[in-house]
C-alpha cells in the first residue's frame, strides 16, 4: 500500500500550482519596484531622443552702438543706434542626425536592459518557488516518516512489554522521532527565509506567507541545444544590448569624422538710428554674418578623439563576443545540469524508491515475524526517507535550472 502511494505521488501533477506560478511571475512583473524603475528610465531615454537631433538654441541680444560717453545721445552722432541682434549655430550637415541616432540606440538599448531585468525576476521567482517546494516536500516525507516511526515505536514498545523486546529498540526509535522534530523545525525556519525574500521580488509583506505548493510531475527537456543556442543568440536581451553598443562605437567614428568639418554661425541685426539734431540721418540698418569654426588644432583635438573613438569600437567588439562566449558557456552549463538531474529523477522514480519501498515492507513483514532486528527495519526506514528526500531536490534544482535556461533564451520553457 505504501509502494503504491509512492508512485502515485511521483507520477501526479498539479495544473493549480501551475497556475499559482504563473499568478506570482505576473504579480512580481506588475509590482516589482526595480523593474518599474527600470521603466520609467526606457521612458525618460525615448523622450531624449528629439533634443539630440534638434538645432542649439538660439541667443538674441540687445546692444547700444557708438553712443558718446559725454552725453549718452542717440541723435549726436550718426553711427549711434540701438541695435537687435539674433544667432543661430549649426553644426555641419549630418551631426544633428549622428547625435540622434545615438539617442536612439540609446532608448533601444534601454529596452533590452529592461527586457533582461523582466526575465532575471521571472528567472529569480521561479528558482525562490521551486526551492520552496522542495522544502514543502521535505517537510510533507519527514511529517509521513515520522508517522510511520511512531507505529514503529508503538509496536518496539508493545513488544518489550510482552518481553518479545528490548528497550534499547525503543530508545533508538525515541531519538529518532527527535531528531525528526528538529528537522522539521530547521526545514519551516528555511521556508519563512525563501517565503521572504519571493515576497520582496512580489513587492509584497515580508510576513505574507505563501500557500504550500503542490506536486509537480517531472517533464523532460526534449528541446536540443542547438535550438536553445540559437534562441539566445537571437533572443538574449542582454547580448542586444551589448550589440547595440557596437552599433554607438560606429555611429561615434562616423560623427569623429565630422568634427573635422566646420560648424557655422548665422547672425542677423537691425539696428535702429535717431534722427541727428541737424536733421539728417535717422536711417536705420540691416546687418547679416556668417561664421565658421574651424577646427584649426584637429591634429591635437579632433584626430585624437577619432583615434579613441576608433579603439573604443574595436573595444566594445571584442566586449560583445566575451559576453556571447559566457553567456553560452552559461547556458551550456545549465543544460548539462537540467540533462544529469533528468536522468537521475528517471532513475529514482523507475529504480531507486521503488525498490526501497519494497525493501521497507519487506522488513516490517520480517520484523513482525521476528526474522529481522528493529535496527534494521530503522534503517530501511531511514534509507527510503533519503532517497524521498534526494528525489524532490532533484525535482526542484530540475526546474530551477530549466529556469535559468528560459532566462538565457528569453523563451519559456516551464509551463
Amino acid at each position: 500500500m505504501r509502494l503504491l502511494t509512492i508512485l502515485l505521488i511521483l507520477i501526479s501533477v498539479s495544473f493549480g500550482q501551475q497556475q499559482q506560478l504563473q499568478n506570482l511571475v505576473e504579480r512580481a512583473l506588475e509590482n516589482n519596484p526595480a523593474l518599474k524603475a527600470r521603466g520609467h528610465h526606457v521612458q525618460a531615454a525615448k523622450e531624449l531622443i528629439d533634443p539630440a537631433g534638434a538645432l542649439p538654441d538660439p541667443m538674441i541680444s540687445l546692444g547700444l552702438m557708438n553712443v558718446p560717453s559725454n552725453s549718452f545721445a542717440f541723435n549726436q552722432e550718426p553711427m549711434s543706434g540701438k541695435q537687435l541682434a539674433f544667432s543661430q549655430a549649426i553644426p555641419f550637415p549630418g551631426k544633428l542626425g549622428l547625435k540622434k541616432k545615438l539617442a536612439e540606440i540609446e532608448a533601444q538599448k534601454a529596452t533590452d536592459v529592461q527586457g533582461e531585468l523582466e526575465l532575471q525576476i521571472i528567472r529569480n521567482v521561479k528558482q525562490t518557488y521551486f526551492k520552496i517546494f522542495d522544502l514543502d516536500r521535505a517537510i510533507e516525507v519527514t511529517e509521513r516518516n515520522q508517522t510511520v516511526l511512531k507505529n514503529f515505536t508503538q509496536i518496539a514498545q508493545t513488544r518489550y512489554t510482552v518481553g518479545s523486546g528490548i528497550q534499547q529498540d525503543v530508545l533508538k526509535a525515541q531519538v529518532e522521532f527527535a531528531r525528526f522534530e528538529d528537522r522539521l523545525i530547521s526545514l519551516q525556519e528555511k521556508r519563512a527565509a525563501l517565503n521572504a525574500k519571493l515576497n520582496a521580488l512580489l513587492n509584497l509583506p515580508q510576513d505574507q506567507a505563501l500557500e504550500k505548493t503542490e506536486i509537480w510531475s517531472f517533464e523532460a527537456n526534449d528541446i536540443p541545444f542547438d535550438t536553445l543556442k540559437n534562441r539566445l543568440l537571437k533572443n538574449n536581451p542582454i547580448l542586444k544590448a551589448w550589440q547595440k553598443n557596437t552599433e554607438q562605437s560606429a555611429v561615434r567614428v562616423r560623427l569623429a569624422k565630422k568634427e573635422l568639418l566646420p560648424d557655422f554661425t548665422f547672425t542677423f541685426a537691425y539696428t535702429q538710428r535717431e534722427v541727428l539734431q541737424s536733421g539728417l540721418g535717422g536711417n536705420d540698418f540691416l546687418s547679416a554674418v556668417v561664421g565658421l569654426k574651424i577646427p584649426l588644432y584637429f591634429w591635437k583635438k579632433q584626430d585624437k578623439q577619432l583615434q579613441a573613438r576608433r579603439f573604443q569600437k574595436k573595444e566594445s567588439t571584442e566586449q560583445f563576443n566575451d559576453i556571447k562566449n559566457r553567456l553560452l558557456a552559461s547556458l551550456n552549463d545549465a543544460y548539462q545540469r537540467a540533462q544529469k538531474k533528468a536522468e537521475l529523477i528517471q532513475l529514482y522514480q523507475a529504480t531507486i524508491i521503488p525498490q526501497a519501498s519494497q525493501a521497507l515492507n519487506s522488513a516490517i513483514a520480517s520484523y513482525q515475524n521476528d526474522q529481522v532486528d528493529f535496527l534494521t527495519l530503522l534503517n530501511n526506514l531511514m534509507v527510503l526517507f533519503n532517497y524521498e528526500r534526494e528525489y524532490y531536490r532533484l525535482i526542484s534544482e530540475y526546474y530551477q535550472q530549466l529556469a535559468q535556461i528560459e532566462y538565457l533564451t528569453a523563451k519559456q520553457i516551464i509551463k
